[in-house]
């Protein structure tokens, strides 16, 4: 029986030889930040995990997940303060891509 380490390792492979060429074209070349990044966020799968409110007043649900994912972010690029997290984006294209 393969642990859970395995298990991951080999999801990551798989995902690092099939998916990344294409996010290279897409978002351009990716620093380690960013595809540890990529890969928290599908493994974790996020949006799966926001509450979904339909009709109640508040931010719809597309910025509640970019929120979300925004937040991971933070730990990723082990940012301090929130502050960091809000300017960053406005420099780094490619972080502001996977936030959404």
């Amino acid at each position: 029986m393969l642990s859970l380490k395995d298990i991951l390792s080999t999801y990551w492979l798989r995902v690092q030889h099939e998916l990344l060429p294409w996010l290279d074209e897409a978002l351009g070349p990716l620093g380690p930040r960013h595809l540890q990044l990529f890969g928290v966020l599908g493994l974790a799968r996020i949006e799966a995990l926001v509450p979904r409110f339909s009709g109640l007043v508040g931010r719809p649900v597309s910025e509640r997940a970019a929120l979300a994912r925004a937040f991971v972010a933070k730990a990723v690029f082990n940012f301090p303060i929130t502050i960091m997290l809000i300017e960053m984006p406005g420099a780094d294209k490619t972080l502001r891509q996977l936030c959404g």
